[in-house]
């Protein structure tokens, strides 16, 4: 299992236009791809957020960051980023569940 982990710096806060649109037009692109293990969407403060996204192996991540992910956030995301995400990838070494 490979996970991705990206720190969000935001201008504006996350808002409910922005977490409709994740769960009816972005959650929904990712069930039709093999390989998405789990995504969650942690809120920090106001102006951070933490995206954490785990996949079934490497290639699935690399393929659903570049081909699915980083469209669709480069859209509908990036209007809220005050600066660079911070990103980490690797691999899971480790889990409870």
């Amino acid at each position: 299992m490979h996970a991705v982990v990206n720190k969000l710096t935001l201008g504006k806060p996350i808002d409910d236009a922005l977490l409709r649109e994740l769960e009816q037009g972005f959650y929904p692109q990712l069930r039709d791809q093999p390989g998405v293990v789990d995504m969650k969407l942690v809120r920090v403060s106001d102006s951070e957020v933490i995206l954490l996204a785990l996949f079934a192996t490497r290639e699935a991540m690399d393929s659903i960051s570049s081909n699915v992910a980083a469209p669709w956030f480069a859209e509908h995301v990036r209007p809220y980023l005050a600066g660079p995400v911070q990103r980490v990838t690797g691999e899971v070494i480790a889990s409870y569940t």
